[in-house]
């Protein structure tokens, strides 16, 4: 019988998880290829995709998205606040399995005619996590 313990493959490093492809379609200099994303940035990426997309915007899948931008243009309240914090939340558990323990806070920026929306997360490899996203008002 061998004596090998598995216990000792601790040393492995961690391979990558997730990869996406970058929105800016961005161009490796030596390989001449697309770079992609991986780990937690192809996360992030996700979810701002996500927040970003309406619902009936995706051909095939008309149920993915989170129609944040209906609130926009609204007055701004404590109350938008309140409706994007939980459209937000709501999106996030049902679209994006892979992020846990979501804490949004969203901060009206009148002066700038935008939403602050911090979210705080985990990914299951990663401590916690957050992203910044600036919602404006656009025609």
């Amino acid at each position: 019988m061998s004596d090998y313990n598995l216990s000792q493959s601790s040393n492995v490093a961690r391979q990558r998880v997730y990869a996406d492809l970058d929105n800016s379609f961005s161009v490796h200099p030596i390989y001449n290829d697309v770079l992609p994303l991986i780990d937690l940035d192809a996360v992030k990426q996700s979810l701002k995709n996500l927040l970003l997309t309406n619902t009936y915007d995706r051909p095939f899948q008309p149920n993915i998205g989170s129609n944040i931008r209906e609130l926009l243009f609204e007055n701004a309240s404590v109350l938008v606040e309140l409706e994007l914090e939980d459209k937000i939340q709501r999106t996030i558990a049902l679209y994006e399995p892979r992020i846990r323990n979501p804490i949004v806070n969203v901060t009206d920026e009148s002066d700038k005619n935008a939403y602050r929306v911090s979210i705080g997360f985990e990914v299951s490899y990663d401590t916690n996590t957050e992203i910044i996203i600036y919602l404006t008002r656009t025609r």
